[in-house]
C-alpha cells in the first residue's frame, strides 16, 4: 500500500508550489542565459568588462530579476523542501537518486542564504525616516547577496521536480498541497551554468 504524499501548504495567491518551482526555473534560467549572453559580449578573453559601470548596472538587472522570480515561492519554499524530503525517502531504494540528498540539503542551505539577505534587508526597511535611495540600495544589496544562491535553486530545483515525477510514477499524488487545488509540474528547466 502506497505511503500519503507529504503537504506543502498553498500560496496565498492559489499557485501551487510545485507549479511556482518550475516557473522560476523557466524564466530564472531565461533570466540567466540572457545575462551570459551578455557577459561573454561585453567582456574581454580575461573576463574583463569593457565598461565596468555598465556591466555592473546589467548584473544589478540580473540579481533583481532571479530575485523577483523566486520572490512567490521564497516563503513555501522550506515547506516544499520538507515535502520532497519525505517523498524521497519514501521512494529510497525503489526509483530514487542517490543524489537526491545532497541536493535538497544544498537548496536547503542555499535558501538560507536567501532568507539571510532578506532579513537584513527587512532590517534596514523598518528603521524609522529610511529614505527611498537607502531603501533602493538595500534592495540591490539584497539582490546581490542572494544571487548566487538562487544560481544554486536554478542548478538543483530541477531535483524537487524529479521527486515530485517520480511520486507520481510510484502511484501517489506526488508532492501534493493542503488543499483540493489542482496542482500541475511543468516541463522542468536545464540545470543552469554557474556564472560570476
Amino acid at each position: 500500500m502506497p505511503h500519503p504524499s507529504p503537504s506543502v501548504p498553498l500560496s496565498p495567491d492559489r499557485t501551487p508550489p510545485i507549479t511556482q518551482l518550475s516557473t522560476f526555473l523557466l524564466q530564472g534560467d531565461a533570466a540567466l542565459a540572457a545575462w551570459e549572453r551578455f557577459d561573454d559580449e561585453n567582456t574581454d578573453l580575461d573576463g574583463w568588462p569593457y565598461d565596468q559601470d555598465t556591466y555592473d548596472a546589467r548584473q544589478a538587472e540580473k540579481d533583481a530579476a532571479l530575485w523577483h522570480r523566486f520572490s512567490p515561492l521564497r516563503e513555501q519554499a522550506a515547506a516544499l523542501l520538507d515535502a520532497a524530503e519525505t517523498s524521497a525517502d519514501q521512494l529510497a531504494g525503489k526509483s530514487g537518486q542517490a543524489r537526491w540528498s545532497w541536493q535538497l540539503a544544498h537548496l536547503r542551505g542555499a535558501l538560507e542564504r536567501v532568507d539571510t539577505a532578506h532579513t537584513e534587508y527587512e532590517r534596514v526597511v523598518a528603521e524609522p525616516s529610511t529614505s527611498a535611495e537607502v531603501l533602493l540600495a538595500a534592495s540591490a544589496v539584497r539582490n546581490k547577496q542572494a544571487s548566487e544562491a538562487l544560481v544554486d535553486w536554478l542548478t538543483h530545483g530541477r531535483a524537487v521536480l524529479e521527486i515530485h515525477a517520480a511520486t507520481v510514477r510510484a502511484g501517489q499524488t506526488g508532492i501534493r498541497l493542503t488543499t483540493r487545488a489542482p496542482h500541475a509540474a511543468a516541463a522542468p528547466a536545464s540545470p543552469a551554468r554557474r556564472r560570476r
